[in-house]
C-alpha cells in the first residue's frame, strides 16, 4: 500500500517537494509511441505535478496525467522509480522529488492539452524522436529505462507463451 501525502505539495520544513508524473504509451515493439507534451515554459517533457494532500503517489500521477493532457491512464500502474531537481524558489533551494508511473493506452486515446494546467500541446512520438524532444536529461533517462523494461517484459512473455507452445 502506497503511503497518502501529508501536505499539498509545497516544500516541507526540509525544502523538498513531493510530486508524481506519468510516462504514457501505447503500442508495442517498433510501434511503441511514447505521449510527450510542450509545457508553458517551451519545455517538452512527461504530464507532473504536485501530490495532493490525501494522494497516494500513483493517484497524484494518474490524476496529472488526465488534467494535462486529457488522457485516462486506466486502472494499471508500474511504478518507475523516481528522479530528483533542486530549483530556486522564493530566494530558497528546493530540492524536488518526483515519483514516476507507467501508464498504458489504446491505441485510439486522443489527447485535450489544457493550457491552464501547463500543457501547450501533446503528441505520440516514437521513442528515438520523445529522447531528441524531451528537455530534461533525467527524463530521457526515466525514458531509456522503461523503454529497456518494457522490452525486458516483451521478451518474458514471448519465452513463456514458447515454453507452453513446446510442452503442448
Amino acid at each position: 500500500m502506497t503511503a497518502r501525502a501529508q501536505g499539498g505539495g509545497a516544500p516541507g520544513a526540509n525544502g523538498t517537494m513531493h510530486s508524481a508524473g506519468g510516462v504514457v504509451v501505447r503500442g508495442e515493439g517498433p510501434d511503441l509511441r511514447v505521449a510527450t507534451m510542450r509545457s508553458g515554459y517551451g519545455t517538452w517533457v512527461f504530464p507532473k505535478g504536485r501530490i495532493e494532500s490525501g494522494e497516494t503517489a500513483e493517484e497524484a500521477a494518474r490524476r496529472e496525467v488526465g488534467e494535462e493532457t486529457g488522457l485516462e491512464a486506466g486502472d494499471m500502474a508500474s511504478p518507475l522509480g523516481s528522479t530528483e531537481h533542486e530549483f530556486e524558489h522564493g530566494g530558497k533551494r528546493v530540492r524536488k522529488r518526483i515519483e514516476w508511473f507507467l501508464f498504458r493506452v489504446s491505441d485510439a486515446s486522443k489527447f485535450t492539452p489544457n493550457p491552464d494546467e501547463g500543457a501547450l500541446d501533446c503528441g505520440w512520438f516514437s521513442v528515438e524522436q520523445a529522447l531528441k524532444l524531451l528537455t530534461h536529461a533525467d527524463q530521457r533517462r526515466l525514458l531509456r529505462r522503461t523503454v529497456s523494461r518494457l522490452a525486458d517484459k516483451g521478451r518474458d512473455r514471448r519465452h513463456r507463451a514458447h515454453r507452453k507452445g513446446v510442452g503442448e
